[in-house]
């Protein structure tokens, strides 16, 4: 019996194991094909979601069009000095007056500074003595000569040494003349930079005088109006602060056009004379162009400045296009476009630093401001 018992045992195991690796591997290739299905599912769904990572950016646009030119341009300019000098010393010298006081009016001629022209003036004086002698010698030696008493050689060499001796008390008064600082011209004298009793030395600045009386309104037009018969027209301005408008005469024109604004230099002539304005103000500049010209406009905001000049960005066939353009007038709300873009183009005017060159886009608006 045991026997038998022990025969079942030894017959069972081998069964019983082979029962059991047949179980697993069907159990394993269950859960691979599951995995095998999930993984299909999950690169369906990913391609799905990549598919759909493609989408159109919603912008406002604006249909460029022809519109009539302002008969006004408004342009920004600049009030400047006619005149505008920093006095400096021609020699060396100790301040010993200052005439002046700061912002103060000055007259053309008046002694500003004086420095020390003691040794000069010392100079000066034994130079006249010598000057005075050197006369009566040369007129002695005239009389002589007239008579045969003296050679022509002796009279010449008195005659130079007179000469030369009138050149030098020259210099000196020359010297002695600059060692005072005069205004060059009427106008007002800025803050000043000595002290009395310092020792200046040659091309020390002593103060900035400047001509408020004359002043000079400086402002740029778009090259394209360079044929306009501008010199001696009447511009007028207006500053900030005064709402009273003032006027100025063109009186020059800039040969050259400034290549990186592609703009004409403008001067006009500005009687400052009641002294309500000061240079370096900010000036608006309105001038007459020419009447009933069609060129084309588009929204101030559509128009992307950088380092290459200015740029646009266009709907075409469903894309975002960049094109860069040369601009002309602006107004308040409108920027003109020289080049670049023609009548009909679909600008974009709204979402312009999220877009990228060939983005989709879907317009939100057709209508043309």
């Amino acid at each position: 019996m045991k026997k038998r018992q022990r025969y079942i045992t030894y017959i069972s195991i081998p069964v019983l194991l082979v029962l059991a690796i047949i179980i697993y591997n069907s159990f394993y290739s269950e859960v691979k094909m599951g995995n095998g299905d999930i993984s299909s599912g999950s690169k369906g769904e990913k391609s799905k979601k990549g598919g759909g990572d493609k989408r159109s950016l919603p912008v406002s646009v604006y249909i460029a069009d022809l519109q009539r030119s302002e008969d006004g341009l408004t342009l920004p300019g600049t009030l400047i000095a006619r005149e505008r000098v920093e006095m400096a010393s021609e020699l060396s010298g100790r301040v010993v007056s200052i005439n002046f006081k700061e912002g103060q009016y000055v007259r053309r001629g008046e002694v500003l500074v004086k420095l020390n022209d003691d040794e000069l003036q010392a100079q000066l004086l034994r130079a006249e003595y010598q000057h005075t002698l050197l006369s009566e010698k040369l007129e002695r030696q005239k009389i002589l000569l007239s008579k045969e008493a003296v050679s022509r050689e002796d009279y010449d060499q008195v005659s130079t040494e007179f000469n030369v001796l009138k050149q030098d008390i020259e210099q000196l008064k020359i010297k002695i003349e600059k060692m005072k600082i005069r205004a060059p011209f009427d106008g007002v004298i800025g803050f000043r930079n000595i002290s009395l009793g310092a020792m200046l030395v040659q091309n020390s600045k002593v103060a900035t005088i400047v001509d408020v009386a004359h002043m000079i309104l400086e402002f740029s037009i778009p090259e394209k109006y360079v044929r306009n018969k501008l010199i001696g027209t009447t511009v007028n301005f207006t500053v900030e602060g005064m709402s009273e408008p003032f006027h100025a005469q063109v009186y020059a024109m800039d040969p050259e056009v400034d290549v990186k604004t592609r703009t004409l230099m403008l001067r006009a002539r500005f009687d400052n004379s009641r002294g309500l304005l000061r240079p370096g103000m900010y000036a608006k500049v309105s001038i007459s162009s020419q009447k009933n010209a069609l060129s084309v406009y588009v929204p101030n905001q559509a128009v992307v400045s950088g380092v290459k000049g200015h740029s646009v960005w266009l709907l075409r066939d469903g894309k975002a296009t960049m094109v860069q353009v040369r601009t002309g007038l602006r107004t308040v709300d409108m920027m003109e476009i020289i080049s670049g873009i023609e009548k009909g183009d679909t600008v974009i005017t709204t979402g312009l630093m999220q877009l990228r060159e060939g983005n989709s886009i879907t317009p939100t608006n057709l209508k043309s401001e």
